[in-house]
């Protein structure tokens, strides 16, 4: 890493407060925007190290951050932004818009799975060096919600590199800079003390890697860390409850958990078989088996009951009885042709699955085997598969990019909170592999491919909603995967480390305000 601030050398020979301890599930790389790893801890932790033009705040609407000022054109194709003065890299070079030039022109012309899409056909502008002028080819009712998404990286740096998806110089302007690394150990982050929004409340951050989540929350208990990224499981709530060293945060989450069917093997091409299985699934009791009740139930059009798009006209997935379930595959010509239990395609190949799920994640495993469970006695077989996360990435979507195509069964998957704060349905569902790039089931549906990019081109929310609202009636008609439910976020915290927690509606407390004053 290139040479830091003299402060950094200064504030190593000082005596520091005790760092902050945090357990994180994974390695995310370098911690650059091409090498985390994770939506959820992963782009968090990556935002304590960048910065954003917009920030989102704790009510959801996103503020100028390393913008001054945004301003937008009547017919919302013309963003021009002022960004502040007085912010600098890590390495003390001085911020500009140049900077933001070069970072979009870099997303645009290096495709990354989260970053690129909403920079699709936007020309970047830099009059001068506090000015940047974004000119869209076309209304994004969202564009304030990308523009606090997509990190902002150092020109000077950056354009030195051969290949930013290898490049691991994480030298960003947020409130902390990344000190050290030691691969599959744990990250060491020190605060930025010239931070434009003020010093950071902890001095040090270690971000130690603990991929099993029941390690993570023993050592919480024995006071080895402070705090866990991983999500509580809900049977440890009424444990620490009773702790006067341990406070249990929460609130309704955004993030989604999915039972996701491969469309390109039979028969989960057939919307058919997708409803079927979806209506054997008790979701309630799902919810109240694995989460305890601390959960809200999926809803058949994905967005959340608690989102402003929401359209509550989707109701719930119809349910069926197990006779009912079985006369409709029957109907549809899946029978057992040998006799052993187990249906059978019209070839004679038996349905007969892999469910992948990852590893160290108990509710995603306790999940897989519920459903696996509720399935057989329809003669369909599902055989849980617990791999490492990577692997299981890997197959889904492999190397982020649909355009790869998939390797899988069907799948315990789920999208971290900012897919839904969006609405981010046109990478969800788009049948065009650039532009659906979180359709990881190979979805198709040219009637929905329409409004998808009508709602993408709104150029009020008014306008983006009415067409939510029938993209919903759609997806929860054609079922393209089981929304199962949207976990409630439950964090186990050391008050004494540090107690200036704050809960960022349904995306949780790991984020740089829990650090700001």
């Amino acid at each position: 890493m290139r040479k830091m601030f003299l402060f950094c050398a200064i504030l190593a020979l000082l005596g520091q407060a005790a760092p902050l301890r945090m357990a994180i599930p994974r390695s995310e790389g370098n911690l650059t925007p091409y090498t985390y790893r994770s939506g959820y801890p992963g782009w968090y932790l990556l935002m304590l190290v960048y910065d954003t033009l917009m920030l989102v705040d704790l009510d959801g609407v996103p503020r100028p951050w390393l913008a001054d000022s945004v301003e937008v054109s009547p017919d919302g194709l013309v963003w021009t932004i002022t960004v502040r003065p007085d912010v600098r890299w890590h390495d003390g070079q001085p911020f500009t818009a140049a900077d933001v030039k070069f970072s979009f022109e870099l997303y645009q012309r290096v495709p990354h799975p989260r970053f690129s899409a909403p920079l699709r056909d936007v020309a970047v502008e830099a009059p001068d060096d506090r000015t940047v002028v974004l000119i869209l080819n076309k209304p994004n009712p969202t564009f304030d919600l990308a523009l606090a998404d997509i990190p902002i990286v150092p020109k000077h740096l950056w354009e030195e590199a051969q290949d930013p998806r290898t490049f691991g110089n994480a030298v960003g302007t947020g409130p902390y800079y990344l000190a050290q690394v030691v691969p599959d150990q744990f990250y060491r982050l020190e605060a930025n003390p010239y931070y434009f929004a003020g010093k950071p409340s902890v001095s040090t951050l270690i971000l130690d890697i603990v991929p099993d989540a029941m390690t993570a929350f023993s050592a919480l208990l024995a006071g080895q860390i402070d705090v866990a990224a991983h999500l509580l499981p809900p049977e440890l709530v009424a444990q620490l409850q009773t702790r006067s060293d341990v406070r249990v945060m929460g609130g309704p989450g955004f993030a989604s958990f999915l039972l996701l069917f491969n469309h390109g093997r039979p028969p989960f091409d057939d919307p058919r078989v997708r409803r079927i299985l979806a209506g054997a699934l008790d979701l309630e009791d799902l919810v109240n088996t694995v989460l305890l009740g601390y959960a809200t139930v999926g809803s058949p059009g994905f967005i959340h009951p608690n989102s402003p798009w929401y359209n509550p006209g989707v109701g719930a997935y119809p349910t069926l009885s197990v006779d009912e379930a079985n006369r409709a595959l029957e109907e549809l010509g899946y029978r057992d042709l040998d006799g052993d239990g187990i249906r059978d395609l019209p070839d004679g190949r038996p349905l007969r699955f892999e469910l992948l799920t990852r590893s160290g994640d108990p509710i995603r495993i306790r999940t897989a085997e519920l459903i696996a469970q509720a399935v057989r006695p329809l003669g369909i077989s599902l055989e849980v598969r617990a791999l490492e996360a990577g692997t299981v990435d890997q197959w889904v979507w492999p190397d982020f990019n649909t355009c790869k195509g998939r390797n899988y069964d069907l799948a315990i998957w789920g999208w971290s909170a900012p897919v839904m704060t969006k609405a981010d349905v046109l990478g969800l569902f788009h049948s065009d592999c650039e532009l659906g790039r979180l359709n990881v089931v190979g979805y198709a549906n040219p009637a929905l491919d329409q409004l998808l990019e009508a709602q993408a081109r709104a150029v009020s929310h008014a306008e983006r909603r009415q067409l939510l609202w029938a993209i919903q009636e759609i997806v929860a008609q054609d079922v393209p995967f089981v929304t199962l439910f949207y976990p409630d976020l439950l964090f186990a915290v050391r008050p004494a480390a540090h107690d200036r927690w704050v809960f960022l509606r349904g995306e949780g407390i790991i984020h740089k305000l829990s650090f700001l004053k």
